[in-house]
């Protein structure tokens, strides 16, 4: 098939992994002898903007309007502005990111006839961020999206029991599971932590922000702190519970948790590092966890979202509901249950070893670039060889719904 136009529409660069993704996949796809544009909106001042991992050969159309708050005028103008976007541009593929642009973008796509629209979930805020009836008319507005989309992406297959059965938003034969995939070969250089240390270096990295539950973050370094001798923190990231953060700081002193704000390579970050921590209510998957695993550094995370599938080999269950895998310990989202398993690690070092290198073997075969661009074109041209798209289509395309 020869090359075709796509249309990547994400809501913001702000901070976390889709930004990474999205500029990865189509900068990469250019490899395929595609033509890839990237359409996406302002970040606020809280957001983390992200925009600096672009270059100048990177094809980008700025979206003003386009913001992750819910202000109707400018949404409405930035759905005008996707519109004639869309139409200007005759895109083959239109692929929407994140639940801003994936309900603008998905309606520009069937309004200017786009003939493939594809809509990725890197995680979903179908809970955990907005009132029981807000999450009811979202979840609504979801169905309603799907029934004008010809392809679901999700990077988990927890994502996709929730996405397909749970929340009932997109049939299973049009659901796709593809793992975020990221070039890590700069982190599988970092030799594994040392055996012979007598201070646990624990890493968070991160948005400060509610939905990953930076009060239990602050919990757990209290906890333990106080009841492990050789253990350190090291915070990255920044957001509106920062507070929270310096606080810790202002209790602990910098020799016994460390906060370096958001790091634009988090590289030396993880380096530092012998484990990490995730504390989220909800969670896609994390770019730093597959980082981290990289870099032979094993997680202990609660076990929400994606995270179920992030681990490996045989689950071995231990007091207070901890399951102890091959790369990772999930645990209920208790302080004293992270307390226990950094405990557990900070003593046995040999066991915090293999751990890691099995978080890094799992990294590099689950998580690698490559896959994740092989699994993307091929759904592509699967996608537009069943359609049969006229080049340019006018007017709303036939879109299949359920």
């Amino acid at each position: 098939m020869p090359g075709f136009k796509i249309l990547e529409i994400i809501t913001r660069l702000g901070a976390g992994g889709p930004p990474l993704h999205v500029i990865s996949l189509a900068r990469e796809l250019e490899r395929y002898g595609h033509e890839t544009l990237v359409a996406t909106g302002s970040c606020s001042s809280q957001d983390g903007d992200m925009s600096y991992l672009l270059q100048a050969s990177d094809q980008v159309s700025w979206i003003p309007a386009m913001s992750r708050s819910v202000a109707l005028v400018s949404d409405f103008l930035a759905l005008m502005q996707l519109i004639r976007l869309a139409r200007s541009y005759k895109p083959d593929i239109v692929h929407t990111h994140t639940a801003k642009a994936g309900v603008l973008g998905r309606i520009a796509a069937w309004l200017s006839g786009a003939p493939v629209v594809i809509h990725t979930y890197h995680g979903n805020v179908l809970r955990g961020y907005f009132s029981p009836a807000s999450n009811w008319c979202i979840r609504k507005l979801e169905q309603l999206m799907s029934r004008i989309t010809h392809a679901v992406c999700v990077l988990s297959e927890q994502q996709r029991r929730e996405i397909c059965h749970l929340f009932q938003i997109a049939p299973a034969e049009r659901t796709h599971v593809i793992p975020l995939g990221l070039d890590v070969s700069a982190f599988g250089a970092i030799h594994a932590p040392p055996l012979q240390s007598e201070m646990l270096t624990v890493g968070w990295l991160g948005r400060l922000v509610p939905i990953k539950n930076i009060p239990l973050l602050t919990a757990i370094v209290e906890r333990s702190i106080q009841a492990i001798s050789g253990i350190r923190f090291i915070i990255a990231g920044d957001g509106p519970d920062r507070p929270l953060i310096d606080n810790l700081v202002r209790q602990f002193g910098s020799d016994r948790i460390s906060y370096v704000g958001w790091q634009r390579d988090v590289l030396p970050v993880i380096e530092q590092c012998d484990v990490l921590i995730q504390t989220s209510r909800n969670e896609g998957t994390p770019v730093a966890l597959i980082q981290g695993m990289a870099a032979a550094r094993p997680f202990v995370s609660t076990a929400v979202g994606g995270l179920e599938d992030m681990v490996t080999g045989e689950e071995r269950v231990s007091s207070g509901f901890a399951r102890w895998f091959d790369n990772a310990v999930l645990l209920p989202p208790d302080p004293e249950a992270f307390v226990t398993a950094l405990e557990e690690l900070s003593r046995n070092r040999h066991l915090l070893r293999s751990m890691g290198l099995s978080a890094r073997q799992y990294a590099f075969q689950t998580h690698s670039e490559e896959h994740m661009l092989n699994s993307m074109h091929k759904l592509y041209s699967d996608l537009l060889e069943t359609k049969k798209p006229a080049r340019y289509r006018s007017g709303r395309a036939q879109l299949t719904t359920p």
